[in-house]
């Protein structure tokens, strides 16, 4: 391995950085195609029926099967490196140093490198809240990648900051909606709020009575936040009609990209938009599939050795390119990234928690 593509992986591996908390409530699934089948059973909680002796037993059919199959998109950004820009003094240089060309070219390629890694992670955590907030996933070629979640998994209450309304009704009917439809095993569930919601909450008035220790119970622990990943804080648990509920703040956003039609081009949009929060049960049954990639590094010796797909989650290159007398190189990042959540039945999501 050369010296230039060791430094190159070196500075890539250590500088990766995104908010990615609601990407982190997915499993990885690392797939060696770019198409990922997904069967999902479907079993009802019918009892059974007793049987008289000696008269046989009964046929059972409880349960069916709905088969989705997804491809899995594709991303592909690359900064371009001139004949300039070897002469340009870089950041934390003095002066340019003829002697340094090879770390001077290694420093360029993982500068553009770390920063693609970084869009394409943002990418990653808009698919997580976009599957669970909107039960789709929007491409750049208008093409909705669905997963069939149900309207009555979307819930707006009256507002929080309201006055006479109730949080707690409406928090433990999301979680007897997703208990039900969902089928899931658990009491225990994550509600995720941006500061807006969470403030409405914390000053409730029907909220802050549940958490009265006067009468000797204690339903509510609350404390100080405790950043545990990027963008996100804990604030503690309450309890109503039997779950425990873990209380999180997430207010990290992203930029939407100029030029691609998008609504809103420009301007940052929080993963947890304001006013709306999240109910999902301790971990859910999300997947994050990575399809293979294809190494456009792959040696050149023999035809077709450039089909080289590569089982990761990204894959950083760097290429020569001429052009007449001039060569420039690309240096960019590829990846395959589809989050699916797979029990679409076992949350629900709030919107309308704050009034203006």
């Amino acid at each position: 391995m050369s010296l230039i593509k060791k430094m190159m992986q070196m500075g890539f591996s250590k500088r990766q950085a995104c908010p990615m908390f609601l990407s982190n409530f997915y499993k990885k699934e690392q797939l060696t195609g770019i198409k990922v089948e997904i069967q999902k059973e479907i079993l009802d909680n019918q009892y059974a029926v007793d049987v008289q002796l000696g008269t046989g037993g009964r046929r059972a059919d409880g349960s069916s099967f709905e088969t989705e199959e997804y491809t899995v998109p594709e991303y592909n950004n690359y900064g371009t490196i001139t004949e300039e820009d070897m002469f340009k003094v870089q950041y934390g240089e003095t002066e340019y140093d003829a002697d340094a060309k090879v770390a001077r070219v290694a420093n360029l390629i993982n500068k553009h490198q770390t920063i693609i890694s970084g869009w394409q992670r943002y990418s990653e955590e808009k698919q997580a809240a976009d599957g669970l907030f909107n039960g789709k996933i929007v491409l750049a070629n208008g093409k909705n990648i669905k997963f069939n979640k149900k309207a009555s998994h979307n819930i707006t209450p009256t507002a929080w900051n309201a006055a006479n309304s109730d949080p707690l009704e409406a928090i433990a009917g999301g979680c007897q909606i997703a208990f039900d439809d969902g089928k899931i095993g658990v009491s225990t569930f994550n509600l995720i709020l941006e500061s807006k919601g969470l403030a409405a909450l914390l000053s409730n008035e029907k909220f802050l009575k549940n958490c009265n220790k006067n009468q000797g119970v204690n339903r509510t622990n609350l404390e100080m936040p405790v950043e545990k990943t990027p963008g996100a804080k804990f604030h503690g648990q309450f309890s109503v009609d039997g779950y425990i509920i873990n209380v999180w703040s997430y207010n990290a956003k992203y930029k939407i990209p100029k030029g691609y039609g998008f609504d809103g081009e420009g301007i940052e949009v929080g993963f947890v938009k304001s006013g709306t929060g999240l109910l999902l049960p301790e971990n859910p049954n999300f997947k994050k599939y990575y399809g293979a990639v294809n190494d456009a590094n792959a040696p050149s010796e023999l035809g077709g050795s450039k089909l080289n797909l590569q089982q990761v989650e990204q894959l950083p290159y760097a290429y020569d390119k001429l052009n007449g007398g001039s060569a420039v190189t690309l240096a960019g990042v590829k990846s395959r990234p589809l989050y699916v959540p797979v029990d679409i039945d076992s949350f629900v999501t709030f919107s309308g928690l704050v009034s203006a």
